[in-house]
């Protein structure tokens, strides 16, 4: 065992840390990768049934994460179905949630402007945020037309699966309030 630990360098050691901290963090109880001939599985208890028997992992501290790099490559995402990704809250916004677990940022990079701020119109196809994964960038579109009415996340917090991410106004029932308030003035 200790000869294939041995092949690993000192960054896929930190990544392998950081997978174990996210799942600390996390509602998962275990989480297993296959990238090349290396296999992880990390879990918060005993394994799941048909896993074999499994040995406890030593505790590992995991390594403080850096911030963004200057120049981040989202990695391309297929837009995820509006129901998937929005979900209608009862005061007729619309919450654009998390797609995965990670970190999130809400700027390009740092010392940048945010994607999107209050008030700010979006499109379905909208880049509304980041979720980081191991170094790997994954860009959060909005999935819905509107106009942003809230931020539900702060820049580099660590989220998961699900998480509310913004609040938005669909077009249709913002300009039908526009519409009203518009009827009320002429009045």
């Amino acid at each position: 065992m200790s000869n294939a630990l041995d092949s690993l360098s000192d960054d896929e050691v930190r990544q392998i840390s950081l997978l174990v901290e996210t799942l600390d963090r996390s509602s998962f109880d275990f989480l297993q990768l296959d990238v090349g001939n290396l296999k992880v599985t990390i879990g918060k208890g005993n394994a799941p049934p048909g896993m074999g028997a499994a040995v406890p992992a030593p505790s590992v501290t995991a390594p403080p994460v850096a911030a963004v790099p200057a120049a981040v490559a989202a990695a391309p995402v297929a837009p995820a179905p509006a129901a998937a990704d929005a979900v209608r809250a009862q005061d007729g916004t619309v919450t654009i949630v998390a797609p995965l677990m990670g970190r999130f940022y809400a700027k390009p990079e740092p010392g940048a402007a945010p994607f999107v701020s209050v008030g700010a119109e979006v499109t379905a196809d909208t880049t509304v945020g980041l979720i980081e994964v191991m170094k790997v960038f994954t860009a959060v579109r909005a999935g819905v037309s509107g106009v942003v009415t809230e931020i539900c996340v702060q820049d580099a917090e660590f989220i998961e699966y699900g998480h509310v991410l913004f609040r938005v106004r669909p077009a249709a029932a913002a300009s039908a309030g526009a519409k009203g308030s518009r009827k009320g003035a002429r009045s």
